[in-house]
């Protein structure tokens, strides 16, 4: 699934399943950016859900990709990931 932009002032939340589709990562890398200060819940939504603006879920991704290729020297394994 992939989501269009949001304009400047638009916001739009996504569960964490959403999030996940949305930017090529598991859900529980969505859970794991959470745990470690990356990512902060936006709303709680029906049934206690959390969810997330798409604008700070990408900017969690680019800060994990960034950490992973710090800690690893290399890209590789995120751009295998984004190739599949």
């Amino acid at each position: 699934m992939l989501l269009p932009a949001p304009a400047a002032n638009e916001k739009i939340y996504l569960t964490t399943a959403q999030a996940a589709e949305a930017f090529g990562v598991s859900p529980d890398a969505v859970r794991r950016w959470v745990r470690v200060g990356y990512l902060e819940p936006a709303v709680r939504g029906e049934r206690g859900r959390l969810l997330f603006e798409y604008v700070a879920v990408g900017r969690a991704e680019k800060m994990a990709r960034d950490a992973a290729i710090a800690t690893s020297g290399t890209d590789r394994r995120v751009r295998r990931k984004l190739a599949a």
